[in-house]
């Protein structure tokens, strides 16, 4: 990547616009670029939560929107990035759901954790869990993704 294009990726607006434009793309080819792109949300939440840097324009919301994309491109491995960018903060915490873990299906997702040697893979598969558990959680999922996807494209 260019370093012009690196610093227009620093800019919320820039992000935004390309949330909005990947809304209906297959994401599996861009993933590499909603995982940068995911970095940069982190960054500015981290930011916002510090009072380092202000908000007027509502690009909090860009955290939720990438971490919706990367749900999409279906990679079982983004579960650990996800829940990375779920313990930034209380803010983020509370509103970073299970229903952004299980892009690669739930059953994919929960054997990729039982898997996994990182250590924070069972508490990411006990939190994914007792979601699911619920009556209706996979009903209520996908009206979840109609909203996220119609919300990023008409943002």
């Amino acid at each position: 990547m260019s370093p012009s294009v690196a610093n227009a990726l620093l800019a919320p607006d820039v992000r935004r616009a390309i949330y909005k434009q990947l809304a209906a793309a297959t994401l599996a080819p861009y993933r590499a670029l909603l995982i940068q792109l995911l970095d940069e949300e982190i960054n500015l939440r981290t930011a916002l939560w510090d009072h380092i840097v202000q908000d007027d324009m509502d690009y909090y919301e860009g955290i939720y929107q990438c971490a919706f994309l990367l749900y999409r491109a279906g990679d079982v491995a983004d579960t650990l990035l996800l829940w990375k960018a779920k313990h930034i903060n209380m803010d983020v915490g509370t509103s970073l759901g299970a229903e952004y873990f299980i892009g690669a299906g739930l059953d994919a997702t929960m054997a990729y954790l039982a898997s996994s040697p990182m250590p924070e893979a069972a508490d990411i598969a006990d939190y994914i869990q007792q979601w699911f558990e619920q009556p209706g959680a996979i009903t209520w999922q996908e009206a979840w993704e109609q909203e996220r996807s119609s919300a990023i494209a008409n943002a």
